[in-house]
């Protein structure tokens, strides 16, 4: 166990009042009172494998909130928080003298990760560049294909997530980019999941097919059977680069290293052109992100080697900690743990659902990814308030309001699956007593 009791000068060096206060003044007011209102405007404070503790209470005097992580932002923390081996790599980084590098030369740390990358990644995807988060990883994707192909056009889902920079924003749904007057004509959005209607769209002017493997903030969709293979197929007869988010259904998260490749279906093993890392990368200690494809890809920068550069992408502390994480989570042992915790955290929600078939319309899912879907929206909203309530962290999909997602640490053992479902029904419960 490690005790961050000796960072009591960092963490909580002021009052949970006196925090709140600075974060409305300072940074977001909306953001402060959106957790107000629905009570929890808490602040977090230690943190430990799958548990996270609060300051304070959510009232003068209470006991301070001690929650599961079942949110682990989106993946982030894959492996628990402050994993001792995470935090020793880190540390052993900063006392080999490592620190962000040079973005102009060449690198090290980010020769043995991109080396250590392509044994892992699917097919002959092994060249990899490197970004800072999520989005600047997809703008880069986007800016490959259009450079490659010479066209403009970019398919992605109409309820997809893939971060809130240019190119990335521009495939996501309207919610994130209306606001903003972001809606450029080179985009075009299907349902994820509707072949036909991707068949209708894709043509000699796309540059690329967009999608996560398994869309998170739209509601955890799990496409039908053969919906990647099917992708491959048609962007290779039109000539179109496939691009595989991975971002959240990456990295052991299904029970195979990547879901796009056996992560959905077993003998489904799809390679794309391009795949898209974020997240999970450090395991929460450093900004990561990763762009990674396929050799033909490459000729984009023939002409200059400095078309893309990102000064603080690829970090080689960073790269070196990723090292570490990809060390761990790709020992097969590993991630058949993932695979049986999946079932049975899956198996366990199924028997929610069938207790609880007046509130739960479906739970589906993969490893240790799940969503469960409420029969509208309000329910589905209450719950992450019960969840709450109930000592679990996690949240509604903001595409699809109505599902609620699960995401804990892969490195969870049944004693805590057993710990979350009953926290998970007492949440369910609390709808009985309004």
């Amino acid at each position: 166990m490690i005790s961050l009791s000796r960072n009591k000068n960092i963490i909580g060096s002021e009052s949970q009042r006196s925090i709140v206060k600075m974060y409305s003044t300072y940074v977001n007011k909306y953001k402060a009172s959106f957790f107000k209102m629905i009570g929890f405007g808490v602040v977090l404070g230690e943190r430990n494998r799958l548990n996270i503790k609060m300051l304070e209470g959510r009232r003068k005097g209470e006991t301070p909130l001690d929650l599961i992580d079942c949110h682990t932002s989106g993946g982030v923390f894959n492996l628990g928080h402050n994993h001792p081996e995470i935090v020793k790599a880190l540390k052993d980084g900063l006392d080999a003298g490592l620190n962000i590098g040079d973005h102009h030369l060449l690198s090290e740390q980010r020769s043995l990760l991109a080396k250590e990358m392509a044994e892992l990644l699917p097919g002959d995807i092994s060249k990899t560049q490197y970004c800072v988060g999520g989005g600047e990883a997809i703008d880069l994707a986007i800016k490959l294909a259009r450079g490659i192909t010479q066209r403009k056009k970019i398919l992605s889902a109409n309820r997809a997530y893939h971060g809130v920079t240019g190119f990335a924003l521009g495939a996501c749904a309207s919610r994130f980019k209306d606001m903003f007057l972001w809606g450029p004509s080179d985009f075009a959005q299907v349902p994820f999941g509707d072949l036909g209607a991707l068949s209708k769209q894709i043509d000699e002017n796309t540059s690329c097919v967009l999608f996560e493997t398994i869309p998170a903030t739209g509601g955890i969709l799990i496409p039908p059977e053969g919906y990647f293979t099917t992708i491959r197929e048609l962007c290779d007869d039109k000539g179109v680069i496939m691009i595989s988010d991975e971002v959240q259904a990456g990295l052991g998260r299904t029970g195979e290293m990547w879901g796009i490749y056996g992560g959905l279906y077993e003998n489904e093993k799809v390679v794309p052109d391009i795949i898209v890392l974020a997240k999970g990368m450090s395991s929460g200690v450093y900004p990561m992100a990763t762009c990674s494809y396929r050799p033909f890809i490459e000729e984009v920068f023939k002409e200059d080697p400095f078309l893309h550069i990102s000064t603080t992408g690829g970090s080689e502390l960073g790269c070196y900690v990723t090292r570490k994480m990809l060390d761990i989570l790709s020992k097969p042992e590993f991630l058949s743990h993932v695979k049986d915790m999946g079932k049975l955290f899956g198996d366990d929600l199924e028997e929610l659902k069938e207790k609880y078939s007046n509130l739960i319309v479906e739970v589906r899912g993969r490893g240790l990814m799940w969503g469960i879907e409420f029969k509208d929206e309000v329910y589905g909203q209450l719950f992450t308030v019960n969840m709450i309530k109930s000592g679990i962290w996690g949240d509604y999909c903001g595409n699809n309001k109505a599902v609620d997602k699960l995401m804990p640490p892969l490195i969870i053992e049944p004693e805590d699956i057993e710990e979350i479902m009953k926290r998970l029904e007492n949440a369910l419960n609390l709808f009985q007593k309004k």
